[in-house]
């Protein structure tokens, strides 16, 4: 193929990198890029002494740090890890090295995902999100894959360093989103994200910036499929989805539209219910001028879920719930300078949940459960970033959202046996709250990043927060922050972060369902981080990074002391309400990573302790895991791919029980009592699962298929999760004794599915 500039001039210096590369691809070189590594104004800045159109390519990329590399046929341009650091880079006309001060990740725990993990981000794209083995392609269950998350395995969301699944925020093209999980009210199994339907995701497992707040763990920050130049479609189906995909541009004007619906319902025995839910996410963009783009953004998901877990009328138990969650935002990118750029986002959000359950166990619990809650938010979103010069870049903005909810709940339960002998437990119990809180969340923040030294690079940051639903006078909240980057060596670096970050309840968060009317004050967690990352070379790498996450102000949460995955929880008699005065996370997290041709493979080890403070003694949290271990790999050609994933991690705390006696009845019979041990003094057995994954290709007259199969739990390992206990007397001698039953995470969970790409 020739180059198609050599018509032009024979030269290619000083024209448009992308205009070189989008020469090529219309010649048909299979080759894509993202505008945020490629933009409009990044130039040509010596000239190639090549002739074939990658190595051209390599030679015009190599100076702004990037490169090319081969994913599936198609040549994908990245960033160049191997380069120099951005302040060697040669100056152009338009000054790439103050551009590249702004990209520059200060921050420690931070996981850029498109395809190798390196350095301190991960990158992983839409292939590599479906070559790792994750029941139901889920980008949510890729992240449970880093060093630091704690996760069940049955539920999509994720325990970071510690911290509660509620800490984690989850932006999509810049907006937060409002509670993005199907089946929510039964473990959130999945997220309402499809993973082809996005570019990349980055996330912070702590120590992230002040231009993202209200949440105190961790943020996962996601891009839409950048558009092709042409027209481009998807057609998929599994034993988890069925889901169309369809993407282009035309002129000034782009789109993407995703669709899926969920098969579990088809797949399962309607005995045990019926897990309906589907979702589709639409993207629109406009190139208003060279310098403004407006994009409309929409997230619809919708449930209707049934669990059955006992069908004979005289016993039956089941639950209903019915979800819709509708997400609106526009954005407007404006580049007012070759220093000066912002982003606003306008959004709005109506969500509404009905859950409605019958108990009706005479032997244990009669009760009944219904909980309808809506929620309804308007917000405006406004940044600004300014280089102020090659060495010193400020970003600042704000938010204002407002917010209603409506809350209308009520339970009744009586007990019997087992269920009726806790201590001070009552015959019966009634719960009925209503609650329609509304106000607004404020917030300003400033980042101030200065590069000191070709060496060293600080960022420090304030950010300020308020609530006015929350009905707590002068609840306002200062989180300071401050983040060290030094360069140690060609191949080293060092960071360091310290940051205070506060978290108010939502106002979807009321725990009515346990009886509580009114918000909690902010919480409070301040990180201290301590990372190094060494390449040995262009293919191996090693990252050690040390945590301490100290958090006051912790809000009382309730949890069930032996089985988590009830259906209607907050009428079970093991539900206690837990209330620390403040929690300690550390711990030490090694990671290495190998990627060179078709073999990759990763591995991380992660010395954690997690414990709440209660009445002056440390009491480890239900998702502690002292050890834990992750590995996989991956070997791929042009039509086969095939993973595995290994996940190893000391078992979850857990709680013992004891029957004692307590005097005689009214009929002169023995009395009986059953007493909770010490709360997660025990522990369940180690935690340990093998997953796999292997697909092939076929190019089509039109377009390419592929098949795969994959299986959660290779082993069939059984991983306790909870206990079930019940009143054994023997029928002989009359003794009462008490049974204790184990059951099980996740089983041996095949899976195949084709997609047709054209």
């Amino acid at each position: 193929m020739a180059a198609p500039a050599i018509a032009e001039g024979n030269s290619y210096l000083g024209r448009s990198v992308a205009d070189v590369i989008d020469g090529f691809r219309d010649d048909g070189l299979p080759v894509a890029y993202s505008t945020s590594l490629v933009s409009d104004d990044l130039q040509v800045t010596v000239e190639p002494d090549a002739r074939d159109p990658v190595s051209i390519m390599q030679a015009i990329l190599a100076p702004h740090g990037l490169t090319l590399r081969l994913e599936s046929g198609v040549w994908l341009v990245v960033r160049d890890r191997k380069s120099p650091r951005p302040d060697s880079l040669p100056t152009a006309p338009e000054d790439p090295v103050e551009r590249r001060l702004e990209e520059i990740a200060v921050s420690a725990s931070r996981y850029e995902i498109p395809s190798e993990a390196a350095d301190s981000h991960f990158s992983l794209d839409r292939a590599t999100i479906q070559s790792i083995p994750t029941l139901g392609d889920d980008p949510m269950r890729v992240v449970q894959r880093l060093p630091g998350a704690a996760a069940s395995g049955a539920s999509a969301r994720t325990h970071f360093r510690g911290g509660d699944e509620d800490e984690i925020g989850i932006l999509l093209n810049g907006h937060r989103l409002f509670d993005p999980f199907h089946v929510r009210d039964f473990q959130n199994i999945f997220s309402a994200i499809d993973a082809r339907a996005i570019e990349g995701v980055e996330v912070y497992t702590g120590g992230f910036p002040v231009r993202y707040g209200e949440r105190m763990s961790g943020i996962i920050l996601m891009q839409s499929l950048e558009t092709p130049d042409d027209w481009r479609h998807e057609i998929g189906i599994s034993v988890y989805n069925t889901s169309v995909l369809t993407t282009g541009t035309s002129g000034r004007a782009n789109w993407l539209l995703s669709a899926r619906r969920g098969n579990l319902d088809l797949v399962i025995d309607p005995q045990f219910g019926k897990p309906s839910y589907s979702d589709a996410f639409a993207r629109a963009g406009l190139e208003l001028t060279p310098n403004a783009a407006l994009t409309f953004n929409v997230l619809y998901a919708n449930d209707s879920v049934e669990v059955v877990l006992e069908s004979d009328p005289d016993e039956l138990e089941q639950v209903h719930s019915d979800t819709k969650n509708l997400q609106f935002w526009l954005q407007l990118d404006n580049r007012w300078s070759d220093r000066l750029s912002s982003h606003s986002i306008l959004s709005a959000v109506d969500f509404d949940n009905v859950r409605a359950g019958t108990l009706n166990d005479p032997e244990k619990i009669v009760g009944l459960v219904r909980d309808a809650r809506s929620a309804q938010q308007i917000g405006f979103r406004q940044d600004f970033s300014f280089r102020a010069s090659e060495r010193h870049a400020l970003q600042w903005g704000f938010e204002i959202r407002r917010n209603e909810a409506n809350y209308d709940y009520r339970n009744h339960a009586e007990y019997f046996e087992l269920p009726a002998i806790y201590p001070e437990q009552p015959d019966s119990i009634d719960t009925q709250v209503r609650a329609s809180p509304s106000g607004g969340n404020y917030a300003l923040y400033v980042a101030d990043r200065w590069r000191f030294s070709s060496d060293t690079v600080l960022e420090w940051g304030l950010r300020w927060d308020d609530q006015t639903y929350t009905g707590t006078a002068s609840d306002s909240q200062l989180s300071p922050r401050i983040s060290l980057l030094q360069y140690l060596g060609d191949r080293s670096e060092l960071r360091v972060s310290w940051g205070r970050y506060h978290q108010a309840q939502e106002i979807h968060e009321l725990q009515v369902e346990d009886g509580i009317d009114g918000f909690w004050p902010a919480q409070r967690a301040d990180h201290f981080i301590i990372g190094y990352l060494h390449d040995f070379d262009d293919h191996n790498t090693l990252r050690i990074e040390a945590f301490r996450k100290a958090l006051d102000s912790v809000r009382p949460r309730f949890e069930n002391l032996f089985d988590p995955l009830g259906v209607i929880p907050e009428v079970q008699p093991d539900r206690v309400r837990i209330d620390a005065e403040s929690a300690l996370a550390t711990g030490i997290e090694v990671f290495f990573e190998h990627d060179r041709g078709p073999i990759e493979w990763w591995a991380s080890y992660v010395f954690a302790d997690v414990a709440d403070r209660i009445d002056d003694e440390n009491v480890h949290r239900s998702w502690h895991q002292r050890h834990a271990a992750q590995g996989g790999i991956r070997w791929h050609n042009e039509a086969w791919d095939i993973a595995l994933a290994a996940n190893v991690h000391s078992g979850w705390p857990s709680t013992d029980l004891a029957l004692v006696e307590n005097g005689v009845d009214d009929e002169g019979e023995t009395a009986y009592l059953v007493i909770p041990g010490p709360r997660n003094a025990g522990q369940y057995d180690t935690f340990a699962s093998l997953d796999f994954r292997v697909s092939r290709k076929w190019l089509l007259p039109r377009g390419r298929l592929t098949a795969f199969f994959e299986v959660t739990n290779l082993t069939n390992r059984k991983n306790p999760c909870c206990l079930d206990w019940d009143l054994e007397e023997d029928d002989t001698t009359g003794d009462v004794t008490l049974e204790r039953g184990v059951d099980y995470w996740m089983p041996l969970l095949p899976a195949v599915g084709v997609l047709w790409e054209f």
